[in-house]
Order: C-alpha cells, then sequence, then structure tokens
C-alpha cells in the first residue's frame, strides 16, 4: 500500500511538473510593468503619426527577459468631449530564458494591443489627464499567456493617466486595468493592475529624473492559485535626450519587492532604452515647429 502510494504521489509530481512547463509562466499582467515609464501618456502628442521602437532586456535569478516593441500612435489633431483624440497600434516580440527549476528559452510575437480611442483633456496650468481604451486579441505563441497549444483569450485595458508639463517638470502616472477571459480550454489569467511614474527635469535637451513601476494580480484563478496572487515593484533612474524631433530615453530599474508569478523575477534588473520621432506631421505643426 505504501508502495502504491508512493508510485501515485511520483506520478502527480511528474505530471504536475509537465503541466508547469507547458502552462504559460502565468498570472502576469498583460502589459508589462514598465513599459510606459517616462511616458507623459496624460497629454496627447502634437497633431501626426509617430513612432516608437523599445528595447527591453531584464535579468534576474529566474529568468531573463529581451523583449522589443514597437508602436504606432496617430495623433489626429480632432477633439471629441473637449479631449484631444488619439490612437494606438502596440506590437511585442518576447524571448523568455527560464533558470529555475530547468532551463527553458521560449520566444515569439505576443498578443498585439489596439488603443483605438484615446482622450486626453488640457486641465491648464500644466496638468493633463488622459482615458484610453485597449484591447489585447486572442493569440497562440510560445509567449502567449494561454496553455500551450491553445489560443489565449482576451484582454481589455482601461488606461488612465495623470501628467504635469510645466516650468522643465515631467511627472507622469500611466494607470492600467486589464480584465482577461479564458483561453479555448477555459483557463483564465487574472485580472491586474499597473500603474508606471516618471519624476522628470529638464535641462536644456537632456531629461534627467527618477522611474518606477508596480503591479498587482486583482483575482485568484487557476492560473495563480498555486503561487497566489502576484504582485510586484521596482524603482530606479532616467536619462533622456531630445535630438530635435527623435527623442531618446534610457531607463534602468531594479525589482526591490516581489511575491507569487510576475512577469520580472525578484531583485532583478532591467535596462529600457526607447527612441521615438514623427514620421509624419501636417504641414501647420511642421511650420509651427521651426519657428
Amino acid at each position: 500500500m505504501l508502495s502504491r502510494t508512493k508510485t501515485l504521489a511520483s506520478l502527480v509530481l511528474g505530471l504536475s511538473v509537465l503541466l508547469e512547463a507547458a502552462a504559460p509562466a502565468g498570472a502576469t499582467s498583460w502589459t508589462p510593468p514598465g513599459v510606459t515609464m517616462g511616458l507623459t501618456l496624460g497629454a496627447a502628442l502634437p497633431p501626426g503619426i509617430y513612432v516608437s521602437n523599445l528595447l527591453h532586456y531584464g535579468d534576474g535569478p529566474d529568468k531573463t527577459v529581451t523583449a522589443e516593441i514597437p508602436g504606432f500612435t496617430w495623433s489626429t489633431g480632432k477633439e471629441f468631449l473637449g479631449a484631444q483624440y488619439s490612437a494606438a497600434l502596440i506590437l511585442e516580440g518576447l524571448n523568455l530564458h527560464f533558470k529555475n527549476p530547468k532551463s527553458i528559452n521560449k520566444s515569439g510575437i505576443f498578443s498585439p494591443l489596439l488603443v483605438p480611442v484615446s482622450l486626453s483633456w488640457n486641465l491648464g496650468q500644466g496638468y493633463f489627464v488622459s482615458v484610453s481604451e485597449g484591447v489585447m486579441f486572442p493569440f497562440d505563441s510560445d509567449v502567449s499567456l494561454t496553455t500551450a497549444g491553445e489560443t489565449s483569450g482576451w484582454a481589455a485595458e482601461t488606461r488612465v493617466a495623470f501628467s504635469y508639463l510645466k516650468d522643465g517638470w515631467v511627472i507622469s502616472a500611466n494607470t492600467i486595468f486589464g480584465a482577461t477571459t479564458p483561453d479555448d480550454v477555459g483557463r483564465k489569467q487574472p485580472d491586474y493592475f499597473n500603474v508606471d511614474w516618471s519624476v522628470a527635469h529638464t535641462f536644456g535637451k537632456w531629461q534627467v529624473g527618477v522611474v518606477g513601476y508596480g503591479a498587482w494580480d486583482l483575482e485568484t484563478t487557476v492560473t495563480n492559485s498555486a503561487a497566489g496572487a502576484g504582485h510586484i515593484a521596482g524603482v530606479g533612474g532616467l536619462v533622456g535626450y531630445d535630438f530635435g524631433g527623435a527623442k531618446l530615453l534610457v531607463e534602468l530599474t531594479h525589482a526591490v519587492e516581489q511575491g507569487g508569478t510576475t512577469n520580472y523575477s525578484r531583485n532583478d534588473t532591467h535596462i529600457w532604452t526607447r527612441l521615438s520621432f514623427p514620421i509624419w506631421r501636417p504641414e501647420s505643426e511642421q511650420s509651427a515647429s521651426l519657428k
């Protein structure tokens, strides 16, 4: 009887290890914490079409993250409900190297994010606030937040950002609430809440400041029940340079608090490099920028 019990326990343990390897690194935010640090999302960009590319590398005790995140933003210059209207599309190529309990590499395209509506209000005195609605589409890749070999669910994101831009100060808090749906086999990733923040000051063409991020699971589902609801927070510094059109931001962060299963590891360090520039602007905007 004891032998059968040991055999059954071994089978269960082996099956759990296989399932863990096959399942996603679940219970993580669909939008990675920190990706909007340094961005003043409360304020709309001047009218035009903009491209940005974020290169992200992070290393910690449990895994290494490498990502390239191109984004496209259309600032229409049109108003709706007294707000400036914009739309955006964000893509992500991702490579994950898991170190424990064994070495595993996963790479692929993550679920694209479409933000069809972003409304930004100028409140005066340098204060701005924006509300955006986005959706991440069902996707099937090695890095999708889904059961291996299955198509993921959807994630709907409501983004609210507060920015202050005055007297050289560049301050912003960008919040994201994500609500998810189950994947094709009924496994649901938890809803989540992120906040990315930055406090910086410009000195001529240079920008220097501090940044940080936080992310929390808002519920317990089958994907995070074993480790518990995940949470993580990190802080760091920012240096930026304005080339007179193109803008470069470089940020370095370190995780200071982490629990459960999260996008990054405990005590990890990340570097973020973002280059953004307009690819089209109305003639009126181009003329104004030359004055």
